[in-house]
């Protein structure tokens, strides 16, 4: 009698798991918003009106908007993340572990939380540190609260860790005497950024941009608590569908398009993705 493959085995749970938390409540939600307009008529024939009503009504603007500043939070991360890992890297011992612990520990902190403090500081007469770089620099801090650029900063605050950590994984991948051979050869720090130490980081960076990208483009609190009415969100509009007008088929159009711009950017980046690499550094 032939033994089943431990291998599948061992995969059953999370495949169960994956089934019953992902695969199948996205198959119910499609099938919602496949639903007539306003009903939750299961017998009628689908219809794909509520995605026509989707974008009829202007719906793609806050689509849009979430895009933008989940693919501008995400670069901004990117740029801040970069010199941070690389200072990181080349830390050694308690200082290292110390500045980790500084920038994860937020984390562990309610992102509400984090908001509210965010918003009490970008508040008029925000408290000594915004009087401070007010008198320092010029600039009024508490002039940008419940603006767009109130919300991106909210978001950047909340996923750098998210880009920065697998950033680091990426650059401790890079070997010193490969860079120290370069700059040996006459090479320029452009040129072994180029040529060397992006293609080597490459992988982390991709996984940190996908989980910040993802991460920004379903924010919500971010948006409530900095941005007031100043950009209505794609999760905001799902909201507004689903508890207060009660029309869940085009709440549930609104997710699936969602859900579809997010495998769109993501899948195209899983391919060229060297987990295994990463995994044996």
């Amino acid at each position: 009698m032939r033994r089943p493959n431990p291998g599948i085995l061992t995969m059953l749970p999370v495949l169960v798991f994956l089934l019953a938390g992902f695969v199948i409540p996205i198959l119910v939600v499609a099938l919602y918003s496949l639903m007539p307009p306003r009903t939750f008529d299961l017998a009628g024939s689908p219809t794909f009106t509520n995605y026509a009503t989707a974008f009829a009504e202007g719906y793609w603007r806050p689509l849009m908007w979430s895009a933008l500043g989940a693919a501008a939070t995400t670069l901004i991360c990117l740029v801040l993340a970069w010199p941070t890992a690389r200072v990181l890297a080349h830390l050694a011992g308690r200082w290292a572990t110390l500045v980790t612990l500084l920038i994860a520990l937020p984390i562990f902190i309610s992102e509400s939380v984090r908001l509210f403090g965010l918003a009490l500081f970008m508040m008029p007469g925000g408290g000594i540190l915004a009087g401070s770089i007010d008198a320092l620099f010029g600039v009024s801090i508490g002039t940008i609260l419940y603006t767009r650029l109130a919300a991106l900063l909210g978001l950047v605050y909340i996923h750098f860790p998210f880009v920065l950590f697998p950033l680091l994984l990426g650059v401790s991948l890079i070997p010193k005497d490969q860079v120290e051979a370069a700059r040996d050869l006459g090479a320029s720090g452009w040129q072994v950024f180029r040529e060397i130490e992006a293609p080597l980081a490459a992988p982390g960076a991709a996984v940190g941009a996908l989980l910040c990208f993802v991460l920004s483009l379903g924010a919500n609190a971010e948006m409530n608590i900095l941005g007031g009415q100043a950009v209505t969100v794609i999760t905001n509009a799902i909201e507004q569908r689903f508890n207060y007008a009660q029309d869940w088929p085009l709440g549930a159009a609104l997710t699936v398009l969602t859900v579809l711009l997010t495998a769109a950017v993501v899948f195209p980046v899983l391919k060229r993705i060297d987990v295994d690499r990463l995994a044996r550094r």
